[in-house]
C-alpha cells in the first residue's frame, strides 16, 4: 500500500444494490422555476398526461380563485380572450378553462438531458445503498399556449364583424407557381432532417396523450411506490473480480467511448479492427488534419509505414506537410452543407480553393475567399475553422506547422503532391477571376530536390500598373517568402 493510501484510510464499506422493479418507468421531475420552498405538493392537480416515446409530461394544476392574492378581474379578462362570452362562449369540450375566469395553469416539460442512461436515484437506509436507473429527466415550466388561443379567437371575430377587409377582396388572384422535385435523399441529409426542429416537432405531435393518476408525494400510493426503490432480493455474494488492474481500465475506457459513439466517434479499440481503408478514412474524418507521425500512431499496431502512406493517399492530400481530408469525402456527391444547403459540387470546390491556397500562403483572409468563391461568410469561416486558427491582424493560419521531417523522408510523395496542386492552381486561375492590384509572386520549397521552384498566385496584372519584370532573389525559407518584384522602364 502506497504513502497516499494511508493518508486517506478507508473508514466504513457499504453494501450497493441495484434495484429494477421500476426499470424503465422511473422519471425525475424538476421545476426549474419554482422556488423549493413552494413545490406543488400541497396544489391541485387536475390532470397529468406523458408521451412516453417523447419523454413529455403535462401537467394542469388548479388555481385557487378564492384566494386573495387573486386578480378575479383579471383572471375573468383571460378567460374571456381565450374562450368568448355568451353567444360566442365555446363548447365545454372546447374551452380551455372550466368556469368564466382563469382558473388553472399547464406546466409542459422539456428534456433535461438527452440520454439519462448514466443517472440514477439512490436511497441510503440502514447502512445500504440503493441505486434505480432513471428512465427520463424532464424540466416542468408553466405553459402560456392559451395566449395563442386567444389571438385567433380575437382574429376570427375581427372576421365575423367584417374588420377583416371586404370578402371580395379576399379571394386571391391566380399566381404562377413553380413546381420542384423533391431531391433524392442520401444517409447524410437523412440524418441532418431526423435532426431538425420541424422534424422532431411533427414526431412528437403525432404520439397521442396518455393520461396517467396523478398521486400527492404524500400519499399511501406514493409510499408504496417508494418502497419500489429498494432492491427485493440482495444476493450478499459479491461479484469475483477476476481482472488485473490494466483489464479492468480496459473496460472503463471501453465502456466511456461507447457512451460518445453517440456522435460517430467509434472507440480506438474498436476502430483498430476495421480494414486499413476505413481506419484512415475515418481517423481523418474526425480530425480534418493530421501529420503523417501521429496518423501511423493511432493505426493498428504492426502497419507497415509504406503501406499506410499508399492509403492515406486514397482519402487525402497533403497541405505543408500535413494530410488532410478530401473535400469529396466530406461532402459526397448530391449532398448539401448542414449549414446553409450548399450543393457539395461547391462547397467541394471552395473547399479545393483554401486549401490549395495555404499551399501558396501561411496566412489567408476570409472576406477575400469569400469574394473569390462567392460563397456565404460562415460556411468558409466553418471550413476555415476545421483545419486552422484565426491570429489577430494576421488571419487564418494551418493549425499544423510545415512538416519538413515528412518531406524529407519521403520526396516522391510529396513532389507528387505538389503536381496535384499546380494543377489545381491553373484551374481556379481559369474559374476565379482577380480582384487583386498587382501580381502576387510566392516562393515555396521544392518537394522532389533541394532547388526552389516559383509559383504565381491567380492574380493578375491590374491595369493600372505598369509593365512589370520578376526578379527572382536566392531565398533560404522554404515557403512564403515574397520575389522582389521592380517597375520596368518603358
Amino acid at each position: 500500500m502506497s504513502d497516499d493510501d494511508d493518508d486517506d484510510p478507508v473508514v466504513e464499506e457499504i453494501p450497493v444494490y441495484l434495484s429494477k422493479t421500476l426499470l424503465n418507468k422511473l422519471y425525475v421531475y424538476q421545476y426549474p422555476v419554482r422556488p423549493r420552498h413552494l413545490s406543488y405538493d400541497d396544489e391541485d392537480v387536475l390532470k397529468s398526461c406523458i408521451k412516453p416515446e417523447h419523454q413529455e409530461v403535462r401537467l394542469e394544476i388548479g388555481i385557487n380563485t378564492h384566494s386573495p392574492n387573486y386578480d378575479t378581474s383579471k383572471g375573468e379578462q383571460i378567460a374571456l380572450n381565450v374562450d368568448g362570452s355568451g353567444a360566442t362562449r365555446k363548447k365545454s369540450e372546447d374551452r380551455h378553462f372550466e368556469s368564466t375566469c382563469m382558473d388553472k395553469q399547464i406546466l409542459e416539460s422539456t428534456r433535461a438531458v438527452t440520454d439519462a442512461s448514466r443517472y440514477a436515484v439512490g436511497i441510503l437506509h440502514d447502512k445500504e445503498f440503493h441505486l434505480t436507473p432513471v428512465q427520463g429527466i424532464v424540466h416542468l415550466r408553466p405553459s402560456f399556449s392559451y395566449l395563442d388561443k386567444s389571438d385567433k379567437r380575437a382574429k376570427e371575430l375581427a372576421k365575423e364583424m367584417g374588420e377583416g377587409g371586404d370578402q371580395s377582396d379576399e379571394e386571391e388572384e391566380a399566381k404562377q407557381v413553380t413546381v420542384k422535385f423533391a431531391r433524392q435523399e442520401n444517409d447524410r441529409i437523412k440524418r441532418a432532417r431526423e435532426r431538425s426542429f420541424g422534424y422532431l416537432s411533427k414526431k412528437s405531435a403525432e404520439e397521442p396523450w396518455y393520461h396517467t393518476q396523478y398521486h400527492n408525494s404524500q400519499s399511501n400510493r406514493a409510499e408504496r411506490e417508494r418502497g419500489k426503490l429498494y432492491c427485493s432480493q440482495q444476493d450478499e455474494r459479491p461479484s469475483e473480480l477476476t481482472l488485473n488492474k490494466e483489464q479492468y481500465m480496459d473496460v472503463l475506457i471501453t465502456q466511456h467511448a461507447d457512451v460518445a459513439s453517440s456522435s460517430n466517434i467509434i472507440p480506438l479499440s474498436r476502430l483498430r479492427l476495421l480494414p486499413l481503408l476505413d481506419q484512415v478514412k475515418q481517423l481523418l474524418v474526425e480530425a480534418k488534419l493530421l501529420p503523417f507521425s501521429q496518423l501511423l500512431s493511432l493505426v493498428g499496431h504492426g502497419q507497415d509505414a509504406v503501406n499506410v502512406l499508399r492509403t492515406v493517399q486514397q482519402v487525402a492530400v497533403l497541405v505543408r506537410g500535413n494530410w488532410v481530408v478530401r473535400s469529396d469525402i466530406l461532402y459526397p456527391k448530391d449532398s448539401v452543407s448542414e449549414m446553409c444547403g450548399i450543393p457539395a459540387e461547391l462547397m467541394c470546390r471552395a473547399r479545393d480553393y483554401i486549401l490549395c491556397m495555404f499551399t501558396q500562403h501561411q496566412f489567408l483572409v476570409r472576406s477575400q475567399i469569400c469574394d473569390a468563391v462567392k460563397l456565404p461568410g460562415e460556411e468558409i469561416k466553418l471550413l476555415l475553422s476545421q483545419i486552422a486558427r484565426l491570429r489577430v491582424k494576421k488571419g487564418w493560419e494551418l493549425l499544423l506547422p510545415y512538416d519538413a521531417d515528412f518531406i524529407a523522408r519521403f520526396p516522391e510523395v510529396a513532389h507528387r503532391q505538389q503536381k496535384i496542386w499546380e494543377t489545381k492552381l491553373k484551374q481556379f486561375s481559369e474559374v476565379f477571376p482577380c480582384e487583386q492590384s498587382a501580381v502576387t509572386v510566392n516562393r515555396v520549397h521544392s518537394d522532389s530536390d533541394s532547388e526552389s521552384s516559383v509559383k504565381y498566385n491567380h492574380c493578375s496584372v491590374s491595369k493600372r500598373t505598369n509593365p512589370v519584370s520578376i526578379k527572382v532573389e536566392p531565398m533560404d525559407e522554404p515557403l512564403n517568402t515574397p520575389i522582389k518584384v521592380e517597375p520596368m522602364d518603358t
